[in-house]
This record gives C-alpha cells, sequence and structure tokens, in this order.
C-alpha cells in the first residue's frame, strides 16, 4: 500500500473502530475475502463509505454513491449473510448478498 493508501484505510479503521471498540484490524497487503460480520456506512469528507467487518477480524471497504446507497442498502441491511473479497487496498472489488425466499403461499 502507499502512503496515501494506507491514511485511508487507517481513516476508515478509526471510523470503524469507534463504532466497535473491540476491531483490531491490521492491513493485509495480500487483499482477501470472507464473511461479514457487520457492517457499516461511514460519511466523511463528503464521501460515502460501506465499511465491513470480516468474522476474521478483517476490514474492508467501498466508496459509494448516494445512488448506490438508495439502490443497495436496504437489500445489504437485509441480507443474513454478505460475502466480500477485497484488494490489497482494503477496496472491495467484489460482493454477494445473500436473500432468504419462502416459497409463496
Amino acid at each position: 500500500m502507499d502512503e496515501q493508501e494506507l491514511e485511508l484505510f487507517q481513516d476508515i479503521q478509526n471510523s470503524v473502530q469507534k463504532c466497535k471498540p473491540n476491531c483490531n484490524c491490521m492491513p493485509r497487503p495480500q487483499g482477501g475475502r470472507g464473511f461479514v460480520e457487520d457492517s457499516l456506512f461511514i460519511v466523511k469528507n463528503h464521501k460515502i463509505i460501506w465499511a465491513v467487518i470480516l468474522f476474521d477480524g478483517a476490514v474492508a471497504f467501498k466508496d459509494v454513491t448516494p445512488e448506490w446507497m438508495e439502490i443497495f442498502s436496504v437489500a445489504i441491511v437485509n441480507s443474513p449473510s454478505i460475502f466480500v473479497e477485497f484488494d490489497r487496498c482494503h477496496k472491495i472489488v467484489e460482493y454477494t448478498l445473500h436473500q432468504d425466499k419462502v416459497l409463496p403461499k
């Protein structure tokens, strides 16, 4: 990670730790993937960031737009499980939302 990317990651990590004091994530220069334990929306410096904490303690994030929030935030909040993959800068590059479906009566 270059200096600017590391600073952004630390900024996001600090915001996550304000909400979740027990989160102790170290940078993972190889990237990673896993299921999301917790999900947060951070608004900072006129940006909206979707940050996730994986079950293994990793933190990953995605810059999102107000339009993205309008379309996907309800699905994210209501999904029983979310799987993400993130790059060496902890940016989410792919995510999958699980939606429980009920057989119609």
